[in-house]
């Protein structure tokens, strides 16, 4: 996995990651010294247990509220776990496309939202999800 890739904020983004590229992704973040967090959905068939996993997962504040608005807060706050730059795994998410399609839709929207927001301050904001999705392009080869 290149590095470079990894490092480029402007290229950084919401991205389907085949299983057999993860090891690579998270060895190539940790060496960047990026935080890369974890959260497997895939027990989680409603929104709300989905937010509220995700804010367990990726170590949201106390105040985090478990609802859309929250989670773009939470992931776009400076103060959260600050790093030179993130690389958010997200496994299980395909349950959710098949119980809730709509609240699927707009969870890839916050995360998409985030993301650009994140592209803005020039921070490499990497969020990686393990199931192809409509809109979300496969993470780029190396």
């Amino acid at each position: 996995m290149g590095l470079t890739l990894l490092k480029n904020a402007d290229a950084s983004g919401v991205y389907f990651l085949p299983a057999p590229r993860r090891a690579a992704i998270e060895s190539s973040s940790n060496r960047l010294h990026f935080k890369v967090l974890t959260a497997d959905i895939a027990e989680y068939s409603s929104a709300e247990a989905v937010l509220f996993q995700l804010g367990s997962a990726l170590n949201f504040p106390i105040w985090y509220g478990s609802n859309f608005d929250a989670l773009f807060d939470c992931l776009t706050d400076p103060d959260w776990e600050p790093a030179k730059g993130h690389v958010l795994l997200i496994s299980g998410i395909s349950r959710l496309r098949t119980t809730d399609p709509d609240d699927f839709a707009t969870l890839l929207e916050v995360f998409q939202a985030a993301a650009e927001a994140h592209r803005e301050m020039q921070s490499p904001f990497w969020i990686l999800i393990d199931s192809p999705a409509r809109g979300i392009p496969t993470f780029p080869e190396a």
